[in-house]
């Protein structure tokens, strides 16, 4: 599966975990595949 995560996701996944937190997991694990792009990246930088 692959997926796009607004940075609101990625930030509560960092910070308190639960099912964002899962997410990033399942990425490791590789059964789901994270997309981002590059205004999103910029902006998690900034965050």
């Amino acid at each position: 599966m692959r997926i796009v995560l607004d940075v609101n996701v990625w930030i509560s996944a960092l910070l308190w975990g639960g099912l964002p937190a899962k997410i990033l997991h399942l990425s490791r694990q590789k059964q789901l595949t994270i997309f981002i792009s590059e205004p999103l990246l910029e902006e998690l930088e900034i965050t």
